[in-house]
């Protein structure tokens, strides 16, 4: 039996939580991971949108959400299934301290990927054992068994990261800094955008130019700085809109709006529907 509750949330009592879900939470509503989550699709297929990276989820397609990471499903099939472990931020920081910051950058541009024969056997025996796990209430070591286990995890993720990099190389090395300029703006643009919506603002944060910053996003997102920004700034409102009772005035002053009649005319320019119409959708 699965409902609209978030398989995902985890409490200050409770640092991980392992399951199956249709994750019928997120379709078509966007809403911020919490916490860290490994999921995997067993049944069926959807759309997830991560953060602003659209990828396809069918059998034995991996997913890989940091904490931070926004989710949105939409194309659910009725018998779409996921197996699935999420860990609070603090238990993920603990087990990922020895992996370089490039190996999170990847995953943040590529959260998903589908997995060999191989890679399947080897990630449906991992969640066994972590379901095993999550379900001896009584064990005095179950966080720590579970913060090792999914810092093998992570590492079995790195060492394929790593293998797949030396394979090539020459390219890595070529785009590595404009790589790492793009993430540094993708991190800045989540934790900006509800104040800063110039594309200047986060030049200056990179120290580069807002050419230079225009053309990197243009070659990795295939879009403008200015569409990629106002995507997290809608993506912030819907957010808003579906998970809180703030109105759109409240809505409108959190996120740096001048009234809540720029903020109406900006969003449905950007979704073709008004505040109001799109949370009665939800409903």
């Amino acid at each position: 039996m699965f409902s609209s509750v978030d398989p995902l949330a985890i409490s200050a009592e409770e640092q991980f939580a392992v399951g199956r879900s249709d994750f019928a939470f997120y379709a078509n509503y966007a809403s911020r991971c919490r916490s860290c989550a490994l999921a995997y699709c067993t049944a069926g297929s959807a759309q997830a949108t991560v953060n602003q990276r659209r990828v396809a989820l069918r059998e034995r397609t991996l997913l890989f959400l940091l904490p931070g990471a926004m989710l949105m499903l939409t194309d659910r099939t009725e018998d779409f299934r996921m197996n699935y472990c999420a860990f609070s931020k603090e238990m993920f920081a603990e087990a990922a301290f020895r992996l370089e910051p490039e190996f999170f950058g990847s995953l943040r541009e590529c959260p998903a990927e589908t997995m060999t024969e191989g890679m399947m056997e080897g990630t449906e025996a991992w969640y066994r054992m972590m379901e095993y796990t999550y379900r001896d209430k009584d064990n005095l070591y179950r966080n720590t068994i579970i913060r090792n286990r999914l810092q093998n995890m992570l590492l079995e993720c790195y060492d394929k990261y790593k293998r797949l990099l030396s394979h090539n190389r020459p390219a890595a090395e070529r785009t590595s800094r404009r790589t790492e300029l793009f993430h540094r703006f993708v991190e800045l643009t989540h934790e900006h955008c509800i104040r800063h919506r110039d594309v200047a603002f986060y030049a200056d944060r990179l120290c580069i130019s807002t050419r230079y910053l225009s053309g990197i996003v243009r070659r990795i997102a295939r879009t403008s700085v200015k569409e990629f920004i106002d995507r997290a700034v809608v993506m912030e409102i819907k957010m808003l809109l579906q998970s809180s009772d703030l109105s759109v005035q409240e809505i409108a002053y959190r996120l740096h709006f001048p009234d809540q009649s720029y903020l109406g005319r900006y969003f449905k320019h950007h979704t073709g529907y008004s505040p109001t119409e799109y949370r009665h959708a939800r409903e």
